[in-house]
C-alpha cells in the first residue's frame, strides 16, 4: 500500500472512531440522564400489590358455614385452621410427612379448633374418605411434588361433591427459565419436573374430570407484597450466597443431595420476582 493509501485510510478510521466515540456518548448520555433516574423514582413506588391472604377471600366465594373442606398437602395446617376459623366450616387435613402432621395437630390444638378439624398422614392418591364426601378441596404449593399427579386428582374428583369446587395454587416454569437453571431445579428433591410445565397439570386436570372454571397468573405479585413488608426474598439471597461459600465444608457434613436441594429451593421465591417461575391459581369444578 502507497504511503498516500495508509493516510487515506488512516483518515478514515479516525473518523469512523469519531462517529463512533460520538454516538457512544450520546448512548451514555441518554441511558444516564434524568429519563433514566426518573424510571428509577417510579420503581420505588409500591404498585400496592395484593398479598397471598387473597386466596383466602377466593375460597369464601365456595364455602358456606359447615362446609366440609379438605386440605390436600396440608402441612403445618396453617390454612386449614384459618379457612375453618374464617368460614365456621369443618376441615381435614392430609399430608406425607409425619413432623408435618405433627406440627399440624399441634397447631390445631392452640387454636381451640379440635372439635372442627382432624389432620392424618396420608397422600393424595389414597385418601380415606367417602365419595362425594366433600364440599370444597384447599391445594396449595401441593401440585408441583405429586409423583402420580393423575391418580391424586381422580381421587380428589371422587370424594369432591357433584356441586363442589377445587382450589389450586401451583408454580410453572416460563420461557424465562434457562435450560441450565431448569437442570438445577430439577434437582430439589421433592418438586416432580413435569408438574412444573403447565399445559401437563391443565391435561391432568382435564383426564381426571375437572374443567377450570376460573385461572388466575399471579406473577410477581404476591412475592412483591411479601418483600415490601419482611424481605423474604433478601433473605433467601443471603442464604444461597453463604451456601456457595462454604459448599465444600456443608456438602461433607450434610451431603450433595442436601445441598443440592437447598440451593434450588433458595431459587425458588428469587425465580418468582424474576418471571422464571409462574405462580398460578386454578379454582376447579367437577365436568359434566
Amino acid at each position: 500500500m502507497s504511503t498516500a493509501s495508509r493516510r487515506r485510510a488512516a483518515r478514515r478510521r479516525r473518523k469512523e472512531g469519531e462517529i463512533q466515540s460520538a454516538s457512544n456518548r450520546t448512548q451514555l448520555s441518554r441511558v444516564y440522564g434524568e429519563e433514566t433516574w426518573r424510571v428509577y423514582d417510579l420503581l420505588d413506588q409500591s404498585l400496592a400489590p395484593a398479598g397471598p391472604d387473597s386466596l383466602y377471600e377466593l375460597a369464601g366465594s365456595y364455602l358456606t358455614a359447615g362446609s366440609r373442606l379438605l386440605d390436600a398437602g396440608c402441612r403445618d395446617a396453617a390454612h386449614l385452621i384459618r379457612l375453618v376459623q374464617l368460614y365456621d366450616a369443618t376441615g381435614v387435613g392430609i399430608d406425607p410427612v409425619e413432623v408435618h402432621v405433627e406440627r399440624a395437630r399441634a397447631a390445631i390444638e392452640s387454636a381451640g379448633v379440635g372439635d372442627r378439624v382432624e389432620v392424618f398422614a396420608g397422600v393424595m392418591q389414597e385418601l380415606p374418605f367417602p365419595d362425594e364426601h366433600f364440599d370444597f378441596v384447599w391445594c396449595r404449593d401441593v401440585v408441583e411434588q405429586v409423583d402420580d399427579l393423575d391418580a391424586a386428582l381422580r381421587e380428589v374428583f371422587r370424594v369432591l361433591s357433584p356441586t363442589g369446587n377445587m382450589l389450586v395454587y401451583t408454580t410453572f416454569a416460563t420461557d424465562r427459565l434457562t435450560a441450565q437453571e431448569a437442570a438445577m431445579m430439577n434437582r430439589h428433591l421433592a418438586n416432580v419436573p413435569a408438574n412444573l410445565v403447565e399445559a401437563n397439570v391443565e391435561e391432568a386436570f382435564a383426564r381426571a374430570g375437572f374443567a377450570v372454571e376460573r385461572k388466575d397468573a399471579i406473577g410477581t405479585e404476591w412475592r412483591e407484597y411479601i418483600e415490601e413488608r419482611d424481605g423474604t426474598v433478601s433473605r433467601s439471597l443471603l442464604r444461597l450466597s453463604r451456601l456457595r461459600r462454604q459448599r465444600d465444608e456443608l456438602v461433607r457434613r450434610f451431603g450433595e443431595d442436601i445441598c443440592d436441594h437447598l440451593e434450588a429451593n433458595l431459587h425458588w421465591e428469587i425465580f418468582q420476582f424474576l418471571g422464571k417461575l409462574l405462580p398460578t391459581v386454578y379454582v376447579l369444578r367437577r365436568g359434566a
